[in-house]
């Protein structure tokens, strides 16, 4: 049956092909003025996916990029400081105390060489203090604050056990539980003048601060009775902790009251300078705390072994029903996500149990109630940058375990009393058996300084490591990033020439409807009668 077309149908139906190539047109138009083919979601729905998915990728490289960067300059800092400027100061330090230790050195000269040593020891406590963009290199996480201040510390010297310094004497006491108080700009070296016990016998002593060139009597002897027993040199206080009630004590040589400079009969005591570490460590073992019903076991019960970058909650989940297996869980993000592990229960202590978790042991000594959290919190000195996904690299370190001094009260780098290792101590001691013309403290010093060297040029070699592998993720990055950007482009960026003969057919085909529809519509009954 024959359809009549109406003036109407052919207006909307010419209408409709023009505004269809005319919005082809435009969209076309479009994607040139963009440079893209996708320009919103419904362009290409799986597309922009890809394009959104693939600019994330390239926002976290460059970011990955920007930590290696930063990260670089950390490392090639302390690189430097410790492979470079601390061997030199170390080698000035070697010069000086050759010199110091040949017998020809007169007291005068040791004094000289004493006021070199001093500014040699302010250098190096610069040197650790150095900073990288105000942070604190070589200061833990207390990276907002210097990694060591000046301070004071003590080294026993006795003549009756053929001189004995490095923390070796008071018959297994240690110079570290010494208490000191107040400052001196030099050395103070104490001289006991009797034989007896600390705390049983009213010792007399004697201080000098000009190498015993001249001394001061104490103001009254040591007390006895009860610790803490204190000497006063000059208004710098040593307390002397030790409990007479346990029969231990300091027996000291009997001293001859005609001493000349250099003497060294009956124990005496070098006050001299140190550097305190005012920042954070990693020491192991890491921090335990127990939590819920752990019944029997106590938090000292409880020892973790490994290496761990991050906290880790063990919970015992089931130990009761089917022993001696024992069904436990560990979390490394604080709760939220949990992995079920099976242990097996000890016969015999220590320890009873052992739980396996990412990155090492946890070691009860009992079995904890079922619902025990026991949580394995690593000090983490270490300021971490991700260099790459899941990549992480530290780029400080804890001062006291490269260049030594003092930390909580005690002296680092402490090898059973061999304190050769611990920089700022060697130097201390220097200091002080140069002003106070000690020719064989001079003598251990120059091997100790060898030793003292080793530790920096063996931290130095692992920073060197460190900043080589930097270097290399930074390369990968950079390729990683182009071969990112080549998808993105792939995906989303536009053929130029595909798109020019596009919009000219495109445009021909809208011409070509335009006219058409112009000399239809132009058409009426009254052409033909």
């Amino acid at each position: 049956m024959p359809i009549r077309v109406t003036q109407r149908m052919m207006y909307h139906d010419m209408v409709g092909q023009m505004q269809k190539n005319l919005s082809n047109y435009m969209e076309s138009n479009m994607q040139g003025s963009t440079q893209k083919k996708i320009n919103r979601p419904s362009d290409d729905p799986v597309g922009m996916y890809r394009v959104l998915t693939t600019r994330n990728d390239i926002s976290a490289t460059e970011q990955y990029e920007e930590n290696a960067e930063t990260a670089l300059g950390w490392l090639q800092l302390s690189d430097n400081v410790l492979a470079t400027q601390v061997p030199i100061t170390i080698t000035s330090l070697k010069t000086l105390a050759e010199q110091a230790s040949t017998g020809s050195m007169t007291p005068e000269n040791r004094l000289q060489i004493a006021y070199q040593v001093r500014e040699l020891f302010g250098q190096l406590l610069n040197l650790a203090n150095t900073r990288f963009e105000g942070k604190t290199i070589y200061a833990g996480h207390e990276y907002t604050e210097s990694a060591f201040e000046m301070g004071l510390a003590v080294t026993c010297w006795d003549a009756e056990n053929g001189g004995s310094d490095n923390w070796r004497t008071f018959d297994g006491y240690t110079p570290p539980r010494y208490g000191i108080t107040g400052a001196s700009d030099k050395s103070i070296v104490i001289q006991f003048m009797d034989s007896g016990t600390v705390g049983t016998d009213a010792l007399n002593y004697r201080w000098s601060k000009d190498g015993g060139q001249t001394w001061t009597d104490s103001p009254a002897p040591l007390p006895v009775g009860s610790p803490p027993y204190v000497l006063d040199a000059d208004g710098v206080l040593i307390e002397l902790p030790l409990d007479s009630a346990t029969g231990l004590g300091q027996e000291v040589t009997a001293a001859d009251p005609d001493l000349g400079p250099g003497a060294r009969n009956g124990t005496m005591l070098y006050v001299r300078p140190t550097a305190i570490y005012q920042g954070d460590d990693k020491d192991l073992p890491p921090r335990i705390t127990v939590m819920g019903s752990a019944g029997t076991l106590a938090a000292n019960q409880a020892e973790a072994s490994g290496t761990f970058h991050h906290d880790v909650l063990v919970r015992v989940d089931d130990g009761t029903t089917n022993p001696p297996e024992v069904t436990y869980s560990y979390s490394t993000d604080g709760g939220s996500n949990w992995t079920t592990a099976r242990t097996q229960q000890v016969a015999a202590p220590p320890p009873a149990m052992r739980f396996t978790v990412p990155g090492g042991y946890l070691d009860t000594a009992a079995l904890p109630q079922d619902g025990t959290q026991i949580l394995i919190h690593p000090d983490r000195a270490d300021l971490d940058y991700e260099i790459m996904r899941d990549t992480y690299i530290p780029v400080n370190a804890a001062g006291k375990d490269i260049f030594g001094g003092y930390y909580q009260g005690e002296p680092a780098l402490n090898n059973g009393g061999d304190l050769s290792a611990n920089l700022f101590e060697v130097v201390g001691n220097f200091i002080a058996y140069l002003e106070n013309d000690n020719q064989e403290g001079c003598q251990r010093t120059l091997a100790a300084l060898t030793t003292a060297e080793k530790t920096i040029l063996k931290e130095a070699a692992r920073v060197g490591g460190m900043e080589n592998r930097v270097e290399m993720a930074r390369d990968v990055l950079s390729y990683q990033k182009i071969d990112q950007q080549e998808q993105l482009s792939y995906t989303e960026d536009i053929d130029l020439t595909e798109l020019l003969t596009k919009l000219t057919q495109q445009q021909l085909a809208y011409s070509t409807v335009l006219k058409s529809s112009s000399m239809i519509m132009q058409l009426s009954l009254a052409n033909y009668v």
